[in-house]
């Protein structure tokens, strides 16, 4: 387990949603109608008739053969398998990403060195987004992001939110006078090496290297820039810890988890929370507030999306570092199979919404009913 620093929490998961994908039809005909009575009209409306609103026009209509495939392509994160916290922490994949991390921690050490001092963002946890979103570059979304935002505005769940973030889009490719119709996303949308959605892009990115350009795409120090200014927007506190590995006593439940029953690290030291290898917390750190996550339920050791990128970027940093607790084999669950799991539960406990994703309110209602129903607490399916 690890305590999560609540000051912490407000990083690294806005940079990258997590939203339910949307179910289609298999026809293009209502697509095509939507887009010639809703969404065009509301482009050029939007932006007095821009130029570029024919363009988009042209392109999705040109390009109206591969929606079916697309349409396909999304819905299948319906009925993938739920990712098991333990594949974000794949052995080979870190010191794969750590060994690369290393080499451009050197390699770019002045320019790491002056965004650090600019924004007052460890240069370590820059390096570690960098490498978990797209390795460093190597592995980058190769979707039409027009066709995902206009597919994901037409019929997901959250349509009126990527409508927003297609017109982010287009007002930042108008102001940086770029080709829209190259640019690619991932399924949810996002774009470049650091994988921003377009408000996030529009709102943080930064031309570092002053060419006139705020290339999240292709430029190196614009791409580290731009994390570290979004970072240091949220309030990102360079003295800060981001979190430390517990050992628990039986006094303190899985169902703990969570930013809303934070407690001081002096409490959850009270209650029977101790670091490894009999550690002790630093002095300072005692009074400030931290919250238990439980990313696998018991088992293994707490994960969270900031955990990730905390766990890559000290291993940048140090010569050695590991979890104490290792990750334990876990039953393999559909988006689908979660979801019943969610509405279930639902009936009596709050899951924070019924998404198809096992995230701390799911697994704390699942440890409510393992209690309730005197089962063993895993906080982890199956009930």
């Amino acid at each position: 387990m690890f305590v999560l620093k609540n000051t912490f929490k407000i990083t690294l998961c806005i940079i990258f949603i997590s939203l339910p994908a949307p179910i289609f039809s298999q026809s293009t005909k209502v697509y095509e109608y939507w887009l010639d009575k809703f969404l065009l009209p509301k482009l050029q409306q939007k932006f007095n008739s821009h130029k570029i609103i024919g363009e988009i026009e042209t392109h999705l209509k040109d390009n109206i053969g591969s929606v079916i495939k697309l349409k396909r392509l999304l819905n299948k994160n319906e009925q993938a398998e739920f990712s098991d916290p333990a594949t974000y922490f794949n052995k080979k994949l870190i010191l794969q990403k750590t060994k690369v991390g290393k080499k451009y921690k050197k390699s770019l050490q002045k320019i790491l060195k002056n965004i650090e001092n600019l924004y007052e963002v460890d240069r370590h946890f820059l390096l570690a987004i960098w490498a978990n979103e797209t390795f460093f570059g190597r592995v980058r979304p190769r979707l039409d992001s027009l066709q995902v935002l206009s597919l994901l505005s037409f019929s997901s769940s959250n349509r009126l939110v990527y409508l927003n973030e297609l017109i982010y889009l287009i007002d930042f490719a108008i102001e940086n006078e770029i080709n829209i119709k190259y640019l690619k996303a991932s399924k949810a949308g996002a774009l470049g090496q650091p994988q921003f959605l377009p408000s996030t892009l529009v709102k943080f990115a930064v031309d570092y290297d002053n060419d006139g350009n705020k290339d999240i795409w292709n430029s190196q120090p614009d791409i580290l820039a731009s994390i570290a200014n979004y970072l240091n927007q949220f309030g990102w506190d360079n003295n800060l810890e981001w979190g430390y590995e517990v050992q628990l006593s039986n006094s303190i439940s899985c169902y703990l988890e969570g930013p809303d029953h934070s407690r001081s690290l002096s409490q959850w030291k009270k209650l029977g929370a101790s670091r490894f290898k009999g550690e002790e917390f630093p002095q300072d750190d005692l009074n400030e507030s931290y919250s238990l996550m439980f990313p696998a339920g018991i088992h293994g050791p707490i994960y969270l999306y900031a955990l990730s990128v905390g766990f890559i970027a000290d291993k940048i940093k140090y010569n050695s570092h590991n979890f104490f607790k290792n990750w334990e084999a876990t039953e393999n669950l559909t988006k689908n199979e979660i979801i019943s799991i969610q509405e279930k539960l639902s009936r009596k406990y709050y899951t924070g919404g019924i998404d198809g994703l096992i995230g701390y309110k799911t697994r704390r209602a699942i440890g409510l009913y393992q209690r309730d129903n005197n089962l063993k607490q895993t906080c982890w399916p199956p009930l």
